[in-house]
């Protein structure tokens, strides 16, 4: 899964989804922070994180708080 959080003229945060091959129900979470000038990517910051199903329903309920 690969999806579009937020994007205007000078920024675009994606957020990218695929489970791990192990151990089962681990998932790869990757958010990419990328700066633009003229609709070119000037600057990328990626942040990686391994969570189960039940860690990222934790995660979305505080985000949604």
């Amino acid at each position: 899964m690969k999806i579009i959080i937020k994007e205007n003229a000078g920024y675009r945060l994606l957020l990218k989804k695929n489970p791990c091959l192990l151990p089962d129900g681990l998932n790869n979470i990757e958010f990419t922070g990328e700066e633009l000038k003229d609709g070119e990517i000037i600057n990328t910051s990626t942040y990686q994180f391994f969570m189960t199903r039940d860690e990222l329903n934790t995660l979305a309920k505080a985000l949604a708080a």
